[in-house]
């Protein structure tokens, strides 16, 4: 990838009211249905391509439609791989390879003469009104866009060769290859077609010579001196590139159409092409950058296939393409790409925006690059955020196993079904950091902690104070029972036993229920008796001992509430998560 699109600003275009996104050369979008990932898709595509909106494209019909782009990566090496009749009229835009371009549609626009398209004057300040030459210097840095929607014109894309088509494009870099290899053989043939067709041919057909002599005869009648002959045009080997399309065949059936098929099988042709684009381009050296627009690739492909066409999409766009695409699959989007993806939200006020990218959300949060990295991955391998309106932190294997089936049984749904990712942090330490990175990226989180959380975690994170008189109540009863032989403590602070010990303990109730109360609001949840375990009933963190409390929740004779030791707090908890 040399030159791409980094930065765009979208207004008053269909929900887009204000809307600034930071781009890279691959990036997913992810949002629920409605919220405008197909009308960032559009307004980017409408940045490069000349055509005119209509009415129902603007949010105010009042107000014009303005699309802004920075395009990063217009160096020396690009500008030389241009005709001079596009590179000179582009060179006194560019400052340090940016370059900033403009389109607007003004208000009740009929025409595309109306349409404006600006370039960023860096000399000057301000934007120049389409200097000469200019939009044909940005259409050969950005061809013609290919834009798949969701799924309305698979067929067409699958099917038909055009210049905005998956098959166009590939029929395109296929044509050079083999116009190399067979456009002698092949026009030897054409012409041999053209002298017996064509009106000057040599070596016409006698039925075209005796149909000319019988309509010449009646012409002469009706105004002398002139004649006729029939002629059929034969295309050349472009051309017959350009007229392509694909046939679909199954058990040596006569070749049928992509149309006639359903939709699962011409999404798979249609994604197929783009593999197989992806194959050709792959280490290819191109002049341009492609914007390549796809509403939900994953669309009636199976686990296996979407694999295959992510790293397609990813394989294209570090060879001459730009690939945004919308999704609601995980599968999607891997662990290391995480970071480059678009939180796409709506609301009435102010429309579709996008929240704080992951990345940006914890240079701010988190200032030390190596801490970064660590969560960074704890994160993006949770790909639920992605498509989450809250997430729940928690530190134990515990509640990742059983909260999930304890919501259900008391909620009556999943946690996804209330838009809610249950993460775990990998470690109580990560807690305060994790939510403050969640917060940059204006995404509501909830924690679960054990009772050990308040002597060091929430002390580190600023939740609870260093010397809190609730704190001192604890940690003078735990030196009390140490001096009692109740517990073996080294140093000052407890484990998760001696939490639980403690907590059985009633003299520690009201500085424990106080504690609680603290955290709650800083949306921090407190295991009262020590840890979830305790609460549970359960006499072991593994595999088995969770089957066995499963199993007895289900049981009808036994059920949650005589399962766990602690049904009230238990029932707490998931009404607070809600």
């Amino acid at each position: 990838m040399t030159h791409y699109i980094k930065k765009i600003e979208i207004n008053n275009y269909k929900s887009c009211k204000e809307l600034a996104a930071t781009l890279t050369p691959y990036t997913p979008l992810v949002g629920y249905n409605n919220v405008g990932k197909s009308n960032i898709l559009s307004a980017l595509e409408w940045l490069v391509k000349d055509k005119l909106l209509s009415e129902g494209d603007y949010n105010d019909i009042n107000l014009p439609v303005i699309v802004e782009g920075e395009v990063v990566g217009v160096t020396e090496d690009v500008l030389q791989r241009l005709n001079e009749e596009h590179r000179e009229p582009l060179r006194p835009y560019i400052e340090n390879g940016v370059v900033k371009i403009k389109r607007t549609q003004p208000a009740n626009a009929t025409k595309k003469a109306e349409i404006k398209l600006e370039i960023f004057n860096f000399e000057g300040g301000q934007y120049a009104k389409n200097p000469r030459g200019i939009w044909n210097a940005i259409k050969a840095l950005f061809p013609e866009p290919i834009k798949i929607g969701a799924m309305e014109n698979a067929a067409e894309d699958a099917g038909k060769s055009k210049s905005t088509s998956t098959i166009g494009k590939l029929l395109k870099e296929l044509s050079t290859t083999l116009a190399e290899n067979h456009t002698s053989v092949v026009n030897r043939h054409l012409n041999a077609i053209n002298r017996r067709m064509g009106a000057d041919g040599n070596r016409r057909l006698d039925e075209l010579t005796e149909i000319d002599d019988s309509i010449n005869a009646k012409v002469e009648n009706l105004f002398p001196g002139i004649s006729l002959r029939l002629h059929f045009d034969v295309p050349d080997f472009n051309e017959i590139f350009n007229a392509g399309t694909v046939k679909v065949y199954e058990n040596d059936t006569e070749g049928r159409d992509v149309a006639s098929y359903g939709h699962g099988a011409q999404r798979s042709v249609q994604m197929a092409l783009i593999q197989h684009l992806a194959e050709i381009k792959k280490n290819a050296e191109s002049p341009t950058t492609t914007l390549l627009l796809i509403d939900e690739p994953e669309l009636y492909l199976h686990p296996f296939a979407i694999e295959q066409v992510r790293e397609a999409l990813h394989v294209l766009s570090q060879n001459g393409y730009q690939v945004l695409y919308s999704t609601h699959s995980a599968q999607m989007i891997t662990a290391e790409r995480a970071q480059h993806t678009l939180f796409v939200r709506k609301t009435d006020v102010i429309g579709t925006h996008i929240r704080t990218p992951l990345r940006d959300a914890l240079e701010r949060a988190v200032p030390n690059t190596e801490a970064q990295a660590g969560h960074l991955f704890s994160l993006s391998q949770s790909t639920q955020i992605l498509f989450a309106n809250e997430v729940v932190l928690t530190e134990g294997k515990t509640e990742l196993r059983l909260l999930p089936f304890l919501y259900q049984q008391i909620k009556g749904k999943t946690l996804g079904q209330s838009n809610a990712a249950l993460i775990e942090t990998g470690s109580v330490d990560n807690i305060g950091k994790t939510m403050s990175i969640l917060h940059e990226m204006d995404l509501p989180s909830k924690a679960i902690v054990d009772l050990d959380y308040v002597f060091k975690g929430a002390i580190h994170s600023n939740y609870i104070d260093r010397d809190d008189e609730d704190l001192a109540v604890l940690k003078q009863l735990l030196r009390s029972l140490r001096d009692d032989n109740v517990i073996e403590m080294r140093g000052d602070l407890p484990n998760a036993k001696h939490c639980e010990t403690m907590a059985q303990d009633i003299r520690s109730h009201d500085a424990i229920n106080s504690l609680h109360n603290k955290l709650k609001s800083r949306n921090i949840w407190l295991w009262k008796l020590g840890a979830i375990e305790a609460h549970l009933g359960l006499r072991a963190k593994n595999e088995h001992e969770w089957a066995r409390f499963k199993a007895n929740t289900e049981n009808p004779e036994i059920g949650l509430e005589q399962t766990c030791t602690d049904f009230i707090s238990v029932q707490q908890l998931v009404e607070w998560l809600e």
